[in-house]
Order: structure tokens, then C-alpha cells, then sequence
């Protein structure tokens, strides 16, 4: 029998050597500028996984963990080449994401960059990759990977749309987001950050959703999310305190030294008129 003492001693110095572990992006490619990342593959419109840890609560029931690599597909089939940002808007490391945003100043948002909104089939190909993990990180449920697994606050509608210094006080009471990339285990197979959970993020809907623009990626404080499901219910002016985005572009469109001048880190309102800051936001909305 080997000796503990020598065998405690081993497995320290062996542990000692170990190589500090590999990033989880996969680094820039030629075909996008240096803050996106190409996302490729084929998107099933219909992915289910086998539940392997199902855990029920007073209300529902959760899976905890899935089958590693075993996923059945059905619907249609859509091949995906994209440019996505690496980052929820505005696409910058260690910013803090955009929030009070709807479908349609996501639109605008983009547009000004030269690029887009993604669509739903793009997004959910990022979040899932290659393998159709049904987490951005994996087949294991785990609270600490991404900014998912805060309380819920209540909220006051009244202020959210009163604008001014009114609705940024419960913007900031309200705030529990963190600035993008803060969660390095929070990366897709394709290197993109945030996908669940800190900001909700706007897409472009499928053929056949009553909207133009859903909601995917849970925020801060829903933990039950992940790389499928879709908030498809509200009008593409909805705007709420954890609504934000990001961006898409067709590869080769855009480089880093051909970037369209997008005026700074500003939203509008319907209305088209810039605004310096989210928190700035005045237009009544419902609360949903």
C-alpha cells in the first residue's frame, strides 16, 4: 500500500505542474472584428435532452442535469454563419450592459454599427453550440456559472415610468447585472459571454411568432434558464429594467479598422432621439 504521507506529497507536486487551464473562447477569427465571434453550424428549430436529475420544488419540477451528448432534433433545419458580439451591448469588456432597451432601439443600436440584430436561430446556436448543450456551459446545472441565481426584487412601475432621477433611483435599486465578462465560466462554445442570465437579451423572432422581437437568456434573477425558451409576449417597444441585447453582422461585413462610427455608448427612444443614458428614458410603459 502506498504510503499516504508519500502520496499526499505526490499528487502536491503534481498539482503544483499543472498547466493553468485553457481559455474557454476560442479567440477572434478573420471573418469578424476582434470584439465578435464566428458563430457556425446548423440550428435545429426543436432539441430535446434527457433529464438525468429532475428535482421538484412546491411548484414545479427542474432538472438539475442531462444526458451528455444525447439530444434528439426535429423541425427545420437552418445553416448559421454569423458575426456575434462577444459581449451584451455595448460589446466592451467590463461595461456594464445596456438595460431599459426594446426590440426597436435594439434595432437602431445596431444599425448605426453596421450590423444587426441576431435572429433567434443564431442566438440559440451561441448559447448551445455544436454539442446542443442545453446550458451555455454544459449538461450540469450550476448556480455560480453565470449571473442567474440572484433574488428577485419588487419593482415600482411607477417609477420605471416617471423617467428622470425617479426611474434611474429604481433602476439603481433594482440592479443586480454585472459588468460583461465578470463571469469567466459564463462562455459559450463559441466564446460568447453572458448568454444566461445578467440582462435578458432582444432577438429576431422566427417565422411564426406574433412579434418581431423575443426575449431569451433569463436575467439576473432567473435561474431556471438557459439555451432554449424564448419570452415571446410583448410588443417590440416593451422595455423593462432587464431588457438589453446584442448584435449581429454578416462575416467579412465588418473589420476593426472598418467599423461604422456608431456616436458612443447611446440608445433611443421611438421617437429616434438619442439619449445619453438608458436611465435617461421617459416613454410610460407596462409592466409585464
Amino acid at each position: 500500500m502506498l504510503d499516504p504521507v508519500v502520496a499526499t506529497l505526490s499528487l502536491a507536486a503534481f498539482l503544483l505542474h499543472v498547466p493553468a487551464a485553457p481559455s474557454l473562447d476560442p479567440g477572434p477569427t478573420p471573418a469578424c472584428p476582434s470584439d465578435m465571434r464566428l458563430v457556425t453550424g446548423t440550428h435545429a428549430d426543436e432539441v430535446q435532452h434527457l433529464c438525468t436529475d429532475p428535482r421538484k420544488d412546491a411548484k414545479t419540477t427542474h432538472c438539475f442535469a442531462y444526458f451528455e451528448g444525447l439530444t434528439g432534433e426535429e423541425g427545420a433545419r437552418t445553416d448559421v454563419r454569423v458575426c456575434m458580439d462577444q459581449f451584451e451591448a455595448p460589446n466592451r469588456r467590463g461595461a456594464r450592459p445596456l438595460v431599459m432597451q426594446s426590440f426597436r432601439m435594439a434595432e437602431r443600436w445596431c444599425g448605426q454599427r453596421g450590423k444587426r440584430v441576431c435572429s433567434e436561430q443564431e442566438w440559440e446556436l451561441a448559447c448551445e453550440g455544436g454539442e446542443r448543450r442545453p446550458l451555455a456551459y454544459g449538461w450540469q446545472v450550476n448556480r455560480t456559472q453565470c449571473n442567474s441565481d440572484k433574488a428577485w426584487r419588487p419593482f415600482d412601475a411607477r417609477a420605471l415610468a416617471a423617467g428622470g432621477e425617479d426611474e434611474k433611483k429604481e433602476l439603481e435599486k433594482l440592479w443586480q447585472g454585472s459588468t460583461s465578462g465578470s463571469y469567466l465560466s459564463c462562455v459559450s462554445p463559441f466564446g460568447i459571454y453572458d448568454m444566461m442570465g445578467n440582462v435578458e437579451e432582444w432577438v429576431a423572432t422566427r417565422p411564426g411568432r406574433k412579434f418581431p422581437g423575443a426575449l431569451m437568456g433569463g436575467f439576473w434573477a432567473k435561474p431556471w434558464t438557459g439555451c432554449r425558451g424564448t419570452n415571446d409576449a410583448h410588443e417590440p417597444t416593451f422595455t423593462f429594467y432587464e431588457t438589453g441585447f446584442r448584435c449581429c453582422a454578416d462575416p467579412g461585413k465588418l473589420s476593426d479598422t472598418t467599423k461604422a462610427q456608431d456616436g458612443g455608448d447611446t440608445a433611443k427612444d421611438e421617437s429616434g432621439e438619442a439619449k445619453p443614458k438608458p436611465a435617461k428614458k421617459k416613454r410610460k410603459k407596462r409592466a409585464g
